[in-house]
């Protein structure tokens, strides 16, 4: 059986780029998932698929926050706790979607759109913050600073 290729229902964009390789190749993969389950909710993927996709989507979510996280704590970023705190906000969204899922329930087009619109708001304004402060070379010359600023 084929299937016709959606489009998709978020693309990287320049503008995404923080200049930080790694995590924009962390947050594509994040875009890469998230189109995964738009085409599983297009194509009325079963229900094990579905959960499959959210149960990606929550590991390499927390896995990427993580090593965001660890970045922040490196380059002494201020607003850490804030972040953090929008972060487990994001997880818990995608955690509480997978219960439903697993109970039988179908997975929503308003969840794909909240973590579009907040996975982009939060990549433009939340990261984008850190992504100055790293830049602006504002940190103590402590050895992990020290080896970040080695990565500029």
């Amino acid at each position: 059986m084929h299937t016709k290729s959606t489009a998709p229902l978020v693309i990287w964009q320049d503008k995404y780029a923080l200049g930080l390789d790694e995590i924009d190749e962390q947050h594509k993969t994040l875009f890469n998932i998230m189109n995964h389950i738009w085409e599983g909710i297009v194509h009325n993927a079963d229900a094990a698929s579905m959960i499959g996709f959210l149960e990606e989507l929550e590991r390499y979510t927390i896995s990427h926050f993580t090593e965001e996280e660890v970045f922040m704590r490196g380059i002494e970023y201020p607003n850490i706790d804030s972040h953090i705190a929008q972060h487990h906000t994001f997880v818990q969204h995608i955690t509480n979607e997978k219960i439903k899922a697993q109970r039988g329930q179908k997975v929503s087009l308003e969840l794909l759109h909240f973590l579009r619109n907040w996975l982009v708001n939060h990549i433009l304004v939340e990261d984008k913050r850190y992504e100055v402060h790293f830049h602006s070379g504002k940190r103590s010359k402590s050895i992990l600073g020290r080896f970040f600023a080695k990565l500029r």
